[in-house]
């Protein structure tokens, strides 16, 4: 039987617990990143799909005028808003918001933002009255208001 060797034993500790420490700094350093920016990711693609979800139930065409919009060849159907839920329902269907601003009317201005486009919804009194949809490629959009008489590019 081998006498116990205690520089032996103790080096061998201290080997397994530089691995132990490298290995946990490899998890936070690299890994723990990687899985922030892919849950991020996936967030901003689940929330672009909800944005344009809500787009399509709120925004209709008016097929009944045509409007010249400046700067292009063609004339566009304008759009209006189909219905003006309350705050708490646009809350509920689209997630927490980006960005709250007020005015100093009262109005509520809220932002979400998904993976390629941006939705701002303008609240008065509780109410919807205003739709900004932009494209964060090209920053090229639409504000979409009650009435069609109001709508305009940007």
């Amino acid at each position: 039987m081998k006498p116990f060797d205690r520089a032996a034993a103790s080096k061998r500790l201290m080997a397994i617990q530089l691995a132990i420490l490298a290995s946990l700094a490899a998890f936070y350093f690299l890994y723990l990143p990687y899985r922030t920016k892919s849950q991020a990711e996936a967030e901003a693609q689940q929330r672009e799909l909800k944005i344009e979800a809500l787009l399509e139930s709120l925004v209709v065409e008016d097929t009944h005028s045509e409007v010249e919009v400046p700067g292009t060849d063609g004339k566009v159907h304008p759009q209006r808003l189909n219905r003006t839920p309350a705050v708490d329902e646009v809350v509920q269907e689209l997630g927490l918001p980006d960005r709250r601003t007020a005015d100093f009317r009262g109005g509520l201005h809220i932002t979400w933002t998904g993976a390629t486009h941006s939705l701002e919804a303008s609240f008065d009194h509780g109410r919807l009255y205003c739709v900004r949809h932009e494209d964060l490629r090209t920053g090229h959009g639409a504000l979409v208001f009650e009435s069609s008489a109001a709508w305009r590019p940007f």
